[in-house]
């Protein structure tokens, strides 16, 4: 099919459906001549016509050909555009001032012969400095691109670990689940049920043995053929001893002649020494084919042998499961739902226990020298949750004239005495040392503020000299970033401080939360 016969490349005038204002759209095929062209412009029903050019066009690439255009366009008193992919049209169109882009609709009819540089959406129209000035022009543009990317762009994390003071109070609280909200005036608090679970390794070494089959008797044999023809027997027929029935396998094939006999050798199925049989025991044939056949072993068979395994007994068994029945009153593993929860403030003595361990009755003989189960614990608890908890401290601690910003995660509580339980409110009342690390004259809007478009090392010696704050880690990204963002909502502050080491102990009625 030629170019001609393709719809897609015939001249004709393309209608995307647009107002009257926008211009036409005339298809244009690689070898129009430029009379065919300049007539079908004068047919088209709009002021402006865009020529589309995908491939190019022939006649249109040479001086003389796009001059005629130009002259057509002037005298008919059309706006004349060429939407092309084509370098060598683009050009000679820009040399005689005709706006140029690779589609239609990307036309801009101010640019004249002028490059147009395309961002997204937006385009911009390079003067006409010549071309070397318009490649220093884009170039600047991309390096201002290039650099406000790079400020405008990345992301960052800045965690900073500043200057602190450790504020505390002795408050008596009463947790409940039932209190909808935080009662300061009474220090009524609701509570919540938090959860953790643990998987323990439990092992208990076995105690039982068994006898372990590990060798392979073996034994001669004499195979006596009484008929008149030839017998030939493949390696692996099956021979059986008694008593027993213990099968024997024939080492390798043997061709027993009429009347004769032949001597082999065979080896037991399975090892051990139940199959050490005496002499003239070997005496049987599986295959009904090879019964004819007469065979015995002058000698016993032996080699089959047996040792001592250590392995899981029923006495190991019960072990086990003792070990498991003792989690559920382990007070070290109750312990664990505070680590587990380190911004909660877990009241240990309503921890309780659920025990997940597989059955393990059918282990019993199983060849080991360690028993190991691995168990599931579940532990549940009553505790004044982090925020909850936060919240408390934050109006316990702070004072009018304190500026500055409680560090997240900071917030502990500690009980200095035994928890009352009321049966009927279901309420717990004890005493609560309430601590929170209060970093002084700083918050995380002025530090945001403070590293906006800095270097990462610019922004530490802010960080260092305006707010004493030394320890700092700012996370880029992406990592090879030269510098911040300018936008705050590119920037997340967080302020932390050092963790302290924990309590060595808990009282059983304790509450504790770690940060």
């Amino acid at each position: 099919m030629s170019d001609a016969d393709n719809p897609s490349e015939t001249g004709e005038i393309i209608d995307h459906g647009r107002d009257d204002n926008a211009p036409t759209v005339i298809r244009v095929d690689r070898r129009e001549d430029i009379a065919s062209i300049c007539g079908r412009i004068d047919t088209a029903p709009t002021f402006s016509v865009v020529l589309w050019a995908p491939g190019g066009n022939r006649h249109l690439t040479t001086e003389l050909g796009i001059r005629r255009l130009q002259r057509h366009a002037e005298e008919s008193g059309r706006a004349v555009a060429i939407a092309t992919g084509s370098v060598a049209l683009s050009s000679r169109a820009r040399q005689v001032g005709i706006p140029v882009a690779r589609k239609p609709h990307q036309v801009r009819w101010d640019a004249g012969g002028r490059s147009v540089l395309r961002l997204g959406g937006h385009s911009m129209v390079v003067p006409s400095l010549g071309r070397y000035l318009q490649v220093a022009a884009i170039l600047a543009f991309a390096v201002v691109a290039i650099a406000l990317l790079l400020t405008l762009g990345p992301s960052v994390t800045v965690v900073a670990y500043p200057p602190s003071e450790t504020m505390s109070q002795t408050v008596t609280i009463a947790a409940s689940p039932d209190f909808e909200g935080i009662d300061l005036d009474s220090m009524q608090i609701p509570s919540g049920l938090v959860t953790t679970e643990r998987t323990i390794t439990l092992a208990v070494k076995a105690t039982g043995t068994v006898q372990v089959p590990t060798a392979y008797a073996a034994a001669r044999i004499a195979i006596t053929n009484p008929t008149n023809k030839e017998v030939s027997l493949p390696a692996g027929a099956v021979l059986f001893g008694s008593p027993g029935f213990v099968p024997f396998l024939l080492d390798e094939a043997v061709v027993v002649p009429p009347g004769g006999t032949a001597a082999s050798t065979v080896t037991a199925a399975e090892p051990g020494k139940a199959a050490n049989l005496p002499a003239g025991s070997i005496t049987g044939w599986l295959e009904e084919d090879h019964k004819v056949l007469r065979v015995t072993n002058a000698a016993a068979a032996a080699g089959g042998a047996e040792e001592v395994r250590q392995a899981i007994s029923s006495e190991d068994v019960v072990r086990m499961q003792q070990m498991i029945n003792a989690l559920e009153d382990s007070l070290t593993l109750r312990k664990s739902i505070i680590a587990d929860r380190p911004y909660d403030a877990v009241f240990l003595s309503t921890a309780e226990t659920e025990i997940d361990a597989p059955v393990i009755s059918a282990m019993t003989g199983e060849i080991t020298d360690l028993m190991t189960v691995d168990v599931k614990v579940i532990i549940s608890a009553r505790a004044i949750l982090a925020e909850t908890l936060d919240s408390v401290a934050r109006a316990v601690l702070a004072t009018g004239d304190n500026e500055g910003e409680f560090i997240p995660g900071s917030v502990t509580a500690v009980t200095t005495g035994p928890a009352q339980f009321d049966d009927e409110t279901g309420a717990i009342t004890t005493d609560l040392i309430v601590s929170g690390e209060f970093a002084r004259d700083v918050s995380s809007e002025q530090l945001r503020d403070a590293v906006k478009g800095k270097s990462p090392d610019g922004a530490r010696s802010i960080l260092a000299e305006r707010y004493g704050i030394d320890d700092a880690e700012i996370e880029l990204s992406p990592s090879w970033a030269p510098w911040l963002p300018r936008f705050g909502s590119r920037i997340t502050v967080e302020l932390r401080s050092r963790p302290p080491e924990p309590p060595e102990d808990t009282a059983e009625d304790g509450t504790t939360s770690t940060p």
